[in-house]
């Protein structure tokens, strides 16, 4: 794990102590939120560089400020390894690492091309559909649904598409444990509605995409969206891919329409990571993610928990939470309070709210980055089903388990 250093001096006191606080609070918990890696020790290290005195507002070679070279040239080699990690050739798509987060990318794309008589197509959040996907500030939102078998209701959305005729659709998820299908999503919208653009939104699947597990994207969709910190241990930030064609409006869009200039460190930040994920065998660390995520899902079953992706194609895992009588907010609270990092989480036909849930939210990636064993996965497996079932669990395990894959112990029962 990763240690925090101080700053020497009686003004830094208070910060100190918050920088004391942070330090335990990653390093006394088992970290299974779905929506985190663990850097690269590279991606850390260029982050503390003195990269933050050029004015970066516009895009390459458009600056609205001279000497902007160096920031030019990262920006275009973060382009060039990314197309290389999917494979693209350069001139049909585009690639900008400028935004901020994965939801202003998202803004980005509404920005570009939406008006407010347009009608989107997303998924329903209760499926898993992402807030960004619903809050797009302009136009009217339908969703479409999962089918009993957890994948797109292909009926419904054929209908919807014929109906509203919609400017954009997006497809992706943040709770979501099946491949989605884009080119046969693609095939339909040609055949119902060939004017509706397409996003993909793969924040939660970019590292299957990249590591050929999962079905190329391309060239079925028209823009792209992930973050660099989700499953692939770069920087916080978002990236934004699209179709050549709409070089001009994206340009427009991102500055000064959705975001001023681009955090420098974390432009550097994505390159060197891009860089890593080049260097490393991708498919094996994503292949390692699926066979913890398949582990930790028998081990849950087989303590009677109710899993809603039983055989997930990616990190996440849903945790259905009826038969135990216990809410997703609760759930959340009572693994916090033992320090297991999860989060509450709508299930398909959720009877609650967003705030309170029937379900939970579990990931693999943060494990995998840690290494932990197939043994070590299935204790943790056991601990979090008891938590859920009894209230309670054997806490010597745990303790076994933090001074294993943690560095910096201070924990008191």
């Amino acid at each position: 794990m990763y240690k925090i250093n101080k700053f020497e001096g009686e003004i830094y006191q208070k910060l100190n102590k918050i920088l004391d606080s942070y330090n335990q609070e990653q390093n006394s918990v088992v970290n299974l939120a779905a929506c985190i890696s663990y850097p690269f020790t590279e991606v850390l290290e260029i982050q503390s560089f003195p990269l933050a005195t050029l004015p970066t507002e516009g895009a390459v070679e458009k600056r609205f400020f001279p000497h902007c070279t160096s920031l030019d040239n990262i920006e275009i080699y973060s382009e060039e390894l990314c197309l290389q990690l999917f494979d693209l050739n350069p001139g049909d798509y585009r690639v900008n690492v400028q935004p901020h987060s994965g939801t202003q990318a998202n803004q980005i794309v509404y920005n570009c091309v939406l008006e407010s008589d347009d009608y989107i197509l997303s998924l329903s959040p209760k499926d898993g559909g992402h807030i960004s996907h619903t809050y797009t500030g302009k136009g009217t939102v339908k969703y479409y649904h999962l089918d009993h078998d957890l994948n797109i209701d292909y009926i419904e959305l054929k209908e919807l598409l014929d109906k509203y005729k919609p400017k954009l659709i997006i497809i992706g998820a943040s709770s979501y444990g099946n491949e989605f299908n884009y080119q046969q999503i693609y095939e339909i919208i040609k055949e119902v509605s060939p004017n509706t653009l397409i996003l993909a939104d793969i924040c939660h699947s970019v590292l299957y995409i990249m590591a050929k597990l999962h079905k190329s994207i391309f060239p079925y969709v028209d823009f792209v969206t992930f973050t660099m910190d989700k499953c692939l241990r770069g920087p916080q930030g978002g990236v934004l891919m699209y179709r050549s064609i709409f070089e001009e409006k994206i340009t427009n869009s991102i500055f000064p329409r959705t975001q001023g200039g681009p955090t420098q460190n974390a432009l550097f930040a994505k390159c060197i990571c891009l860089i890593k994920l080049l260097s490393i065998d991708i498919q094996d660390y994503a292949q390692q993610v699926i066979k913890n995520t398949l582990l930790f899902i028998k081990q849950l079953s087989k303590e009677g928990v109710d899993v809603v992706y039983k055989n997930s194609k990616t990190h996440i895992i849903l945790v259905n939470l009826l038969n135990l009588n216990l809410s997703g907010k609760d759930a959340e609270n009572l693994l916090f309070q033992h320090k297991i990092l999860v989060n509450r989480n709508q299930i398909p036909n959720d009877t609650h709210g967003p705030m309170t849930t029937s379900g939970i939210r579990l990931g693999t990636i943060g494990i995998t980055n840690l290494s932990y064993t197939d043994d070590d996965i299935k204790k943790l497996a056991k601990l979090v089903a008891n938590l859920l079932k009894y209230k309670q669990y054997d806490y010597s395990i745990y303790l076994d388990l933090i001074r294993k894959y943690h560095e910096q112990i201070n924990i008191s029962n």
